[in-house]
């Protein structure tokens, strides 16, 4: 019998505190899981920044380890951002592709920020797995962490238990495999050592 039930995760590890604000509209299939860390350091302080109209993810995991569910596996949530071309990233594509791609990100007389963002339009024409998953087909699970000088801190012992618990489950539950769980830099342009410490395997 799945644990999943419109979109709640049921099991005794997982605390079902949903934020209908984060929730946007439905999500049809999920084919990856996205795990982040927090810029705040306590789970209260994402709670709080949930309270509105706002980015968010399916998962928040606490430093103790503790296990929220924020949003329904059911429901999409902003969580991924501006994705990178795969194509680029992997260097596993057709020179056409690449050179799409390339013109699109190099472009002159534009800013970073455009440039990006029209790679990124570009990206979600295709399907995955040819492309980083988008909010449209992947959940998020969120890791309590908070920065400090040189970027993000370590998951505790007890965040790292609870992500591979989390994710082992989810991937049976949702059949996705290893391959289709990602750290979210290498998806999006965030700062490199968000979540580099997250073990699931």
């Amino acid at each position: 019998m799945s644990k999943i039930q419109d979109g709640k995760f049921i099991d005794p590890k997982v605390n079902l505190k949903l934020f209908s604000t984060i929730e946007r509209g439905p999500l049809k299939k999920v084919a990856a899981i996205v795990v982040h860390q927090t810029g705040a350091s306590s789970a209260d302080s994402t709670f709080d920044s949930y309270k509105g109209v706002a980015n968010g993810a399916h998962f928040l995991i606490d430093k103790d380890g503790t296990i929220y569910q924020t949003a329904r596996i059911s429901r999409v949530t902003f969580h991924v951002g501006k994705i990178r071309s795969r194509c680029l990233e992997t260097h596993q594509c057709t020179e056409p592709e690449q050179k799409s791609a390339q013109d699109i990100l190099f472009a002159k007389n534009k800013s970073y920020s455009t440039r990006t963002n029209e790679l990124a339009q570009f990206e979600k024409k295709k399907t995955y797995p040819q492309r980083y998953p988008t909010n449209d087909d992947s959940i998020g699970i969120e890791i309590v962490g908070g920065t400090k000088a040189g970027g993000y801190e370590t998951p505790t012992v007890q965040q790292n238990a609870s992500v591979k618990w989390l994710v082992a489950e989810l991937k049976r539950e949702l059949t996705v495999t290893d391959s289709d769980v990602y750290r979210h830099p290498e998806v999006s342009y965030k700062q490199p050592t968000e979540a580099k410490g997250a073990q699931w395997k």
